[in-house]
């Protein structure tokens, strides 16, 4: 028996189902994006580290789920899955729970983002209720996942805002991060023109300085940049941090 909403936290849950990191990559993205939203509580959880038995006691859940080979699910969705397509669970069993679901997949293959369709259909025929259409990703774009997770999120966002305002009190700064509060750069890259006598000109040179080249160097002669690149008849000089 669910919970009754005034017993219910204001909270995201994103769960994902990853095997190879990009699930959970994307994942946190929308746990950043919805805290960034002034969200009161995310959680960002592998499925496998969610007990499935609890899911109507939540009131907002967002899936990430990619796909394996031809069409199957994570490992840390399998377990999830077998609860879910339990019988006993009626018509019913997810009434009040608002949820969105996002894939990971290669239109490749046959069974395109197959688990998150499979997902998104279960959960609906559960009683839950959709936040936005299921989001489908795609390696074959040339952007990645991305492609298609970008203005999926910006579609989830408004709509979650329009489902609960009070979930995302700073939904502009969602749809419109302020890079002010990103922190700061690891990577400066200055351009300049290097003077025409300088040695680092002769190719050899320059490509033994490469091979030279170390991300644990931390010293460098001063007034010489850490490293030189050349790209057509210009010169890039580049300093790189560590956080």
């Amino acid at each position: 028996m669910a919970a009754s909403s005034s017993e219910l936290p204001e909270r995201l849950v994103v769960l994902y189902a990853s095997q190879t990191g990009n699930a959970m990559d994307a994942a946190e993205r929308v746990g950043r994006e919805a805290e960034r939203g002034g969200c009161p509580a995310v959680d960002v959880l592998s499925m496998d580290c969610f007990d499935p038995s609890c899911l109507p006691r939540e009131r907002y859940v967002v899936f990430v789920v990619s796909t394996m080979g031809q069409g199957d699910p994570p490992d840390s969705m399998k377990d999830f899955w077998t609860y879910l397509t339990r019988k006993s669970l009626g018509a019913r069993w997810l009434e009040g729970l608002f949820y969105a679901v996002f894939g990971l997949g290669d239109s490749t293959y046959g069974k395109y983002n197959y688990p998150a369709k499979k997902l998104d259909r279960r959960l609906f025929n559960l009683g839950a209720e959709r936040i936005t259409e299921k989001g489908l990703g795609d390696d074959q774009h040339s952007s990645g996942y991305e492609g298609a997770l970008d203005p999926w999120l910006l579609i989830l966002w408004k709509s979650l805002n329009q489902t609960n305002p009070s979930l995302l009190p700073r939904i502009s700064d969602a749809i419109h991060p302020n890079l002010n509060i990103l922190g700061d750069a690891k990577v400066e890259v200055i351009y300049y023109s290097a003077p025409q006598d300088t040695t680092i000109s002769d190719p050899k040179i320059l490509i033994e300085r490469a091979r030279s080249m170390s991300p644990a160097l931390k010293y460098h002669n001063e007034g010489e940049p850490q490293f030189m690149l050349q790209m057509g008849d210009r010169w890039y000089e580049g300093w790189f941090y560590t956080s």
